[in-house]
């Protein structure tokens, strides 16, 4: 990839997280359609939370926390 290529990734990946907490603030998430990435609800499912994190982090560019966060409120909803 080039260097170009990688700024407009990393930058997408900024605006998806700002809208996926947009979503989550005002409790659209459902509503839009908006699920977890099959791999992190799979390792949900099989209680593997720090997998699942890692997961989400790597397939949204989310922070720790984020992700945390949303794998948190996500293994409530399960």
């Amino acid at each position: 990839m080039s260097a170009s290529s990688d700024r407009i990734e990393a930058r997408l990946r900024r605006v998806e997280r700002k809208l996926d907490m947009l979503l989550a603030h005002f409790d659209l998430a459902d509503a839009a359609g908006e699920s977890l990435p099959d791999e992190v609800a799979d390792a949900l499912r099989r209680g593997r939370t720090i997998e699942a994190i890692k997961l989400y982090r790597k397939a949204t560019g989310a922070g720790l926390a984020e992700a945390k966060s949303a794998i948190d409120e996500a293994s409530s909803r399960l």
